[in-house]
């Protein structure tokens, strides 16, 4: 029962948070291939990346619910187990004092992600990444999603921008 009621404020406000965004969308052209792409293979793709974010979302927020300034070290152990640095599909990205240098941008994409995320935007692009095409897309993160993000990020507290970070995800295209 408790898993019940927790579920719908979870549903609602990852809804809420979702829809509060806008989305950017821009091809990279500069990693394009010269072979044709397969529409099909690459919805698809985008697809998959949306259901990783639906998920990952749920699991984020289920986190926000149960999180309490004295389990708050379990809570980021977990979620640094589950965003691990050899994990390159999925990533939470920041650099507003981010718990783990590998925390901070990477690449392009996620440098582009995170400045459209830190004005509220989502963002997507489709790259050709050592031969292979990846639908990639971004989810921006605020602390106005819980109350207890400062449980783990005490460095949150008073920021004039709520926009903090992106949830990054990555789906092959199987063309």
């Amino acid at each position: 029962m408790k898993q019940q009621l927790l579920a719908l404020p979870v549903a609602l406000a990852a809804a809420v948070s979702l829809s509060a965004c806008t989305e950017l969308e821009e091809e990279d052209t500069s990693t394009a291939t010269s072979a044709a792409t397969n529409p099909a293979a690459e919805a698809f793709a985008g697809n998959v990346a949306d259901a990783m974010i639906d998920r990952l979302v749920a699991l984020l927020f289920r986190e926000f619910a149960v999180t309490t300034a004295e389990n708050a070290p379990v809570g980021t152990e977990a979620i640094s187990n589950i965003f691990f640095n050899a994990n390159f599909t999925m990533r939470l990205v920041g650099d507003v004092g981010p718990l783990q240098a590998t925390n901070l941008p990477q690449d392009r994409f996620e440098r582009d992600a995170l400045a459209a995320a830190k004005q509220g935007l989502n963002f997507s692009r489709t790259e050709n990444i050592m031969g292979v095409r990846w639908v990639r897309k971004s989810l921006a993160v605020s602390t106005d999603f819980s109350t207890s993000c400062v449980h783990c990020h005490a460095n949150f507290v008073g920021l004039a921008n709520p926009w903090v970070g992106a949830l990054m995800v990555r789906a092959e295209v199987h063309e």
